[in-house]
């Protein structure tokens, strides 16, 4: 049986809130039709919920807005497609910028694991619902570009986070043992029982519950799995 580390991008290695409030805004700058005026607070409470950039739109859009506890069973129309590739567009153009990733900062999580990531990185994989580039523009920004990422592409093409994990075989319980981090429980609940091991982490966008660790406790158990499985590897 092989191991494998995955895990989420933006709220597990990275604080991207703020990079997104900042694209969004600038994708409807001085644009009518949308909103001007959502605040951060706004943006952190729809942006719990959100999965795919079009579903910003319904934050933004003046006549078209809907409340964050719906967006998830709202099926995208063209307006938000629309949303979506304005959103991308000013994402590319902040991207531009070579200091661009500093809107990102990393949790403490990403310093306390990076060592694992750089001398490991066959064990891990990123699986996030931010498009891949700028995961690995962000991981390049920080020397650790080095695992595979699997994003919104994958999920578009495929259809969810879990229907990306059967793609790539994880979810063959005799083949792979998954230990999969993610800050959003409505992200772990689809693999519960269908992975060894979906760890809830308490420092990302979600609300905590009883069972959310800490960075230390996840990495602590990232790492001692490492140590049995090199040791292993070893006999």
């Amino acid at each position: 049986m092989e191991i494998k580390f995955v895990l989420d991008f933006d709220g597990v290695l990275f604080n991207s809130a703020f990079e997104a409030y900042s694209v969004a805004n600038r994708a409807v700058m001085g644009q009518p039709q949308y909103r001007q005026d959502v605040t951060y607070e706004e943006f952190l409470s729809y942006r719990s919920v959100v999965t795919d950039a079009w579903q910003y739109n319904r934050l933004y859009s003046v006549d078209h807005g809907l409340p964050a506890a719906t967006i998830r069973h709202f099926l995208a129309e063209e307006i938000d497609w629309a949303f979506a590739r304005d959103f991308f567009d000013a994402r590319k153009a902040m991207m531009q910028d070579p200091e661009w990733p500093k809107a990102m900062p990393p949790y403490d999580f990403f310093f306390l694991l990076k060592p694992l990531l750089l001398q490991f990185p066959e064990r891990f994989a990123i699986l996030s619902t931010r498009n891949v580039q700028s995961i690995r523009e962000t991981m390049a920004f920080h020397d650790a570009d080095v695992v595979p990422v699997f994003g919104q592409e994958d999920i578009r093409k495929l259809g969810d986070k879990l229907a990306v994990a059967k793609d790539q075989h994880w979810l063959d319980r005799n083949k792979w043992l998954i230990v999969y981090v993610d800050d959003m429980n409505s992200h772990l609940e689809p693999f519960e029982g269908k992975i060894h091991l979906p760890l809830h982490a308490n420092w990302g966008y979600d609300a905590g519950t009883p069972g959310s660790l800490t960075a230390n406790q996840v990495h602590t158990i990232i790492s001692s799995l490492l140590s049995i499985v090199e040791r292993r590897d070893q006999l």
